[in-house]
């Protein structure tokens, strides 16, 4: 009576061993999966709902005075911002009030419509 009971313990511990066998190898099938995933940022992407999309550089925008991007010499264009030929940092057009700002965007406008 005890082979027989010993016989079903082993058989039942082997059995458990075959299924959790099974399952490390699906889980490391996955990870495969999940690895080629994550190495992929536009599968990722796509997998989010994310599309890919491509606009045309334009080509009719002139540049913005109030960025910087204007380059005067001896000036660092990352601090600069021209106002009728007058230069001013971004710590002088922090302190500045919203009228101040507004009037320097009128002005640039008409610098604009008249150029």
């Amino acid at each position: 009576m005890t082979k027989s009971t010993s016989e079903k313990l082993m058989n039942t511990l082997i059995s458990k061993m075959e299924s959790m066998d099974f399952d490390l190898q699906l889980l490391k099938a996955e990870n495969v999966h999940l690895k080629q995933v994550v190495n992929n940022p536009l599968s990722l992407l796509r997998k989010a709902g994310f599309v890919q999309a491509n606009t045309p550089l334009s080509q009719d925008i002139s540049t913005d005075v109030f960025r910087g991007d204007i380059t005067v010499e001896g000036v660092d264009g990352d601090n600069l911002i021209l106002k009728d030929s007058a230069e001013y940092s971004n710590e002088e057009i922090h302190l500045m009030s919203w009228e101040e700002i507004h009037e320097m965007a009128e002005q640039t406008k008409d610098t604009e419509a008249v150029a």
